[in-house]
């Protein structure tokens, strides 16, 4: 049984996690010397909370997209029963509409 060719998202996937830990690896690297071991894992330990927490916040741009969609949705729906409702509380309007189409001279 042959294992699943990776996809283009494990790919990128990887590829952020391997510049994450390489970003994570020179940080405890510059502050070892100054705070020590210790100091510097827990420090290390709380940058990575707050961005892991960060990431889960912040809005992706499929999310804005799907928001967007819904939006429009609605907003078309909402002109539809407007349209509706204008042609018949309107008498005049339905009068006007038959004759622009062509149903009544």
């Amino acid at each position: 049984m042959s294992l699943p060719c990776p996809t283009a998202v494990d790919r990128l996937a990887a590829v952020r996690y391997n510049e994450d830990m390489t970003k994570t690896m020179g940080l405890y690297r510059l502050l070892k010397d100054k705070l020590g071991d210790q100091e510097t894992k827990a420090l290390v330990e709380a940058f990575e909370e707050v961005a892991e927490q960060a990431k889960k916040e912040v809005a992706t741009k499929a999310d804005l997209l799907l928001v967007e969609t819904r939006l429009e949705v609605k907003l078309r729906l909402y002109f539809i029963i407007l349209a509706i409702l204008f042609l018949i509380t309107n008498p005049k309007a339905i009068d006007m509409l038959s004759k622009l189409l062509g149903l009544v001279k």
